[in-house]
């Protein structure tokens, strides 16, 4: 509501000095017409009658009107130019709002793909990806009709300030040929299309103002958003999932591929216990269930900035101990950060780092003193392709599916589509907004030029009405000048 009233504020002195200029005009009419009848009557003489004049004051009104002439066809150059513009924008806007949202389905489907193929069932992530799905299809939906509509009227939109211009162009034009012609009666006619054409450029003026505020500033928000989401008041109203949902299937998904890599270390150690030669090295553990506390401080800890999480450069731990510490996941114990895959991978315990403790050990078979070589993002059906176990290649088959997938899973739960969507705008909004200033320039030029042309004009109309009061015009009449 209060940026509301702001953004009318912007628009207010357009409207206000419209409004004005409507008054002034009525009262203008009011006070010819009276004057008229009360000629008719023979009551008065001299309303709205110009005081005599020479030849050269004459033609220095009309080339003050000139000069207006000149001023309003620049503002409508303007308008011409930046029309196009104001139309890529618009489109570049509609353009990334797709490719964001296509790129959102097309992860969407790229989860559901992965959870539909796997031979292990979770039911609860199956139907959370079934929900995203539909949803994201409903957004994608929405959006390449609004982009349709919008490129059906973004033409219409470029004709109609092209128009607007040339009309503004060529009344202006117009009244300055009548008045070197000296056809005042059809300039008359023309004051009038003036003056209703001063008050809708005014009002233009304040409309393009609130406009463009309003675009710099989500333009503005767009980029503060990509910055960090928390700066700006537009992420509480962005529907994403809270930072429990998000934790919840993070640790489902994580689950689902510890339990899939401890399945397929099982395989490889019956293998190696077997008559299998040469010994396979293990997979390096990826995740492993860690107490919150001990992963992100005891919130004391934490309040007083004494702990600092060893996976400092995980983004996913990153967001657990920051909604750890804000208190967004009350009743949730166990986390899935990283595991130690340095540690691991180089044949160590991986028994982690000094300041805590796991909280649920591995295995000593698989994770003490052995070697851990592979990593999940490994080629590992061609390193395990002499292992032989039931369900083993489907295991293999599902880990690679699972790892493609989970960052972009855990991105759409932390709404990292929105932030690709502004992204995407960014460039169509600032043009945008750049060219509707330019619009809003032009027309207060055009504003300014048609209000000093309509007095220069009215001024001229009333001399070439009344050339007999032109003192060196051959035809000037002193009693009417009051000189007699």
């Amino acid at each position: 509501e209060d940026y509301g009233l702001s953004l009318a504020s912007q628009a207010m002195p357009g409207l206000v000095i419209a409004v004005l200029l409507l008054l002034s005009m009525i009262l203008v009419a009011g006070f010819y017409l009276l004057s008229s009848v009360c000629k008719c009557c023979g009551m008065c003489q001299c309303c709205f009658r110009p005081t005599p004049y020479t030849r050269k004051q004459m033609h220095m009104a009309k080339g003050i009107q000139f000069a207006f002439v000149l001023m309003a066809a620049a503002g409508c150059l303007m308008i011409y130019i930046r029309s196009p513009d104001l139309t890529d924008g618009i489109l570049d806007i509609a353009d990334g709002l797709v490719n964001s949202t296509t790129t959102l389905v097309g992860d969407v489907e790229d989860i559901s793909d992965a959870i539909a193929g796997l031979t292990t069932d979770d039911s609860s992530v199956d139907s959370g990806i079934m929900d995203l799905s539909s949803a994201a299809d409903t957004v994608k939906t929405q959006i390449v009709k609004t982009k349709d509509l919008l490129e059906k009227y973004v033409d219409q939109i470029q004709l109609g300030a092209d128009i607007m211009a040339g009309v503004i162009l060529g009344v202006a034009f117009i009244t300055m040929a009548l008045s070197i012609l000296n056809f005042w009666r059809l300039l008359t006619l023309f004051a009038v299309i003036t003056s209703l054409i001063l008050i809708l450029s005014w009002i233009v003026v304040g409309v393009l103002a609130a406009v463009g505020v309003f675009l710099a500033d989500f333009c503005y928000t767009g980029d503060q958003y990509l910055i960090n989401p928390k700066l700006v008041d537009i992420s509480k109203d962005i529907p994403c999932p809270d930072a429990r949902d998000v934790v919840e299937f993070g640790n489902e998904f994580r689950q689902m591929i510890v339990n899939i890599v401890t399945d397929v270390n099982d395989a490889v150690a019956g293998y190696n216990a077997g008559s299998g030669s040469p010994k396979k090295d293990y997979i390096c553990l990826p995740y492993q269930m860690q107490n919150i506390e001990d992963l992100c401080g005891s919130t004391p800890a934490t309040t007083a900035g004494s702990f600092l999480t060893p996976y400092w450069s995980d983004d996913y731990s990153n967001y657990v101990c920051e909604a750890f510490a804000n208190g967004e996941l009350s009743g949730i114990t166990n986390v899935y950060p990283p595991w130690d895959t340095l540690n691991c991978a180089g044949g160590s315990s991986g028994s982690g780092y000094s300041n805590f403790t796991w909280s649920s050990a591995p295995s000593s078979k698989y994770y003490t003193g052995v070697k851990h070589n592979y990593l999940i993002s490994e080629d590992l059906s061609t390193a395990y392709s002499a292992v032989s176990a039931t369900g083993f290649d489907d295991n293999l088959s599902d880990l690679a599916a699972l790892n493609a997938v989970i960052p972009k899973f855990e991105g759409i739960l932390k709404c990292q589509f929105i932030a690709d969507m502004f992204a995407s705008m960014s460039s169509g909004c600032h043009g945008t907004a750049e060219a509707i200033a330019d619009m809003w320039k032009g027309f207060v030029v055009i504003s300014v030029a048609y209000l000093c042309l309509w007095i220069a004009m009215l001024v001229t109309l009333g001399r070439m009405s009344n050339a007999d009061l032109m003192i060196d015009g051959g035809r000037f009449n002193a009693k009417k000048a009051g000189l007699l």
